[in-house]
């Protein structure tokens, strides 16, 4: 099976109902990769704890995830009903109405670290007919102004930074020196949630900066959605 992208989105959940933004978030995928089913991961401010959301009670993907999750020692319930917006969203992406559709709402606060492993944990479902979408939901208060954007250098420079700090390691695990650093540094809690969705999209991306930077206006009203693709 082809190997699905991983897709970072930022913009207006609202503003994707769109058709203009539904065509053009189906280009992105391409007809060549079949989807059998989408997970969102989101960051939620007020959730004290990972949960995964899911449309009804009999949802495979769902415990397909939340096994894997807790073979790596994350203990995450299951809860229903699912966003209406998130389904709409997936069926326009993937023009099939019968896929299986989850969200992975992640709670902040959690240290980068974690939100690494998280994503380790679950990339390998990209390999499984299951397109992974970061969504980074902007409020309808907010603006394009005061939200990071995919197309800032700060947010283009911190990718770079992670990828390489992720160099950095992986020289020290082959090198002497490793035994005169500390293994890892658990960090300081993310309490950003644009922080906590990208950190995980690059772990899910294999650790590199994305293949792609799209962005283009949604409908008439000046609403537009930005991201990044990791392709391969």
């Amino acid at each position: 099976m082809t190997r699905l992208p991983v897709l970072y989105l930022c913009c207006e959940t609202r503003a994707l109902n769109a058709s203009k933004g539904q065509a053009s978030l189906f280009r992105l995928i391409g007809r060549d990769r079949p989807v059998e089913s989408v997970l969102f991961i989101t960051a939620e401010e007020d959730s004290r704890q990972p949960e995964i959301v899911c449309q009804n009670d009999k949802a495979e993907l769902a415990e397909r995830l939340q096994s894997s999750m807790k073979s790596q020692g994350f203990d995450i319930p299951i809860s229903v009903p699912l966003e209406p917006d998130l389904l709409l969203l997936a069926r326009s992406m993937t023009q099939l109405l019968s896929a299986e559709v989850i969200e992975l709402r992640l709670s902040i606060g959690m240290t980068s670290q974690r939100y690494l492993e998280i994503g380790q944990c679950i990339e390998n479902f990209r390999d499984r007919g299951v397109l992974l979408i970061c969504l980074d939901r902007m409020q309808a208060e907010e603006s394009a102004a005061s939200h990071p954007q995919p197309h800032d250098s700060y947010m283009r420079n911190l990718i770079k930074q992670w990828e390489d700090e992720q160099r950095w390691v992986r020289v020290l695990a082959n090198s002497s020196l490793r035994d005169n650093h500390s293994s890892s540094d658990p960090g300081s809690p993310v309490s950003d949630p644009t922080l906590c969705v990208l950190n995980t999209a690059f772990s899910l991306g294999g650790m590199k900066a994305p293949e792609r930077l799209f962005g283009f206006s949604l409908n008439e009203n000046s609403q537009a959605l930005a991201g990044y693709g990791w392709m391969q």
